[in-house]
């Protein structure tokens, strides 16, 4: 068996997110982006995360996880996603 499979991941952020908020995640493309994922309520983006190059998937839900745990407690919003667009775009 895989060890993806071996040991279930908590997402208990993510959980509770869901659970608490009428918010959705995506993750997907936003162009230029090949593979991001974003946590928003309504309009209001809470995390957006740019996946790296070698990250699976496992490991940016880990992420996202963290992520939205930070921008909870510190009610802050965190966006790698449009530094990134800027970067491109001024390159």
């Amino acid at each position: 068996m895989s060890k993806l499979f071996s040991r279930p991941a908590r997402f208990e952020h993510i959980q509770a997110f869901l659970d608490d908020t009428r918010g959705q995640i995506t993750i997907g493309e936003i162009p230029p982006i090949r593979r991001a994922v974003l946590a928003a309520v309504g309009k209001k983006a809470r995390v957006a995360l740019v996946c790296g190059d070698e990250e699976s998937v496992p490991q940016l839900l880990k992420r996202l996880d963290a992520a939205l745990a930070k921008a909870i407690a510190e009610d802050t919003v965190i966006d790698e996603v449009l530094p990134e667009i800027k970067r491109r775009r001024s390159s």
